[in-house]
């Protein structure tokens, strides 16, 4: 068994491609040969985690000594202030959410207080709900007006409901009716 070049913690490169640079995140030894988990933080791989042969990876200190055979001039240039301006379109309103009906539907499928603010929408736009349920949702929303939170069955069928009803729902939301 050979003795790994790298430690966890060093930071390295892949011989193949320098600009992907990372930290060995762990060692496994196959067989005769030593592995190296590295985690990227740069180049085509940054975030992800992946097992190299220890020959295939260089430490980034041998990359900066190959590299320093080149000078390197840098040129300092003073830079200019630049005030910030304020226009009328900075200040405008701040830009408003829109709502999809994959995000109603899906709030409403989580959260029980979302179908009790649905139901409540729905009563506020009745004329807009089919006749066979708004007296179901003036029902639930007399329920919820009384600081009661629907529950059990009830909430199964206000679910259901707002479900059936989500257009109208996205519809408030997004400030269309």
């Amino acid at each position: 068994m050979s003795v790994s070049k790298h430690k966890v913690g060093d930071m390295v490169a892949i011989t193949f491609d320098p600009n992907s640079v990372g930290f060995v995140v762990d060692i496994e030894t196959f067989e005769k040969d030593d592995c190296s988990y590295v985690s990227f933080v740069s180049g085509p791989h940054t975030g992800k985690k992946m097992l190299y042969d220890n020959d295939k990876i260089i430490s980034v200190d041998q990359v900066v000594s190959d590299d320093q055979d080149e000078q390197v001039i840098i040129e300092v240039v003073e830079e200019k202030k630049v005030e910030p301006t304020i226009t009328v379109e900075a200040v405008s309103k701040p830009v408003k959410r829109k709502w999809s009906k994959t995000e109603v539907v899906a709030m409403i499928k989580e959260k029980p207080g979302a179908v009790d603010r649905g139901i409540l929408c729905l009563q506020k736009h009745e004329s807009l709900v089919p006749e066979k349920s708004r007296s179901y949702i003036t029902y639930w929303a007399s329920y919820i007006q009384g600081g009661k939170p629907l529950s059990g069955k009830h909430l199964f069928n206000a679910r259901r409901t707002c479900f059936f009803n989500a257009k109208i729902l996205v519809d408030a939301a997004n400030g269309v009716i």
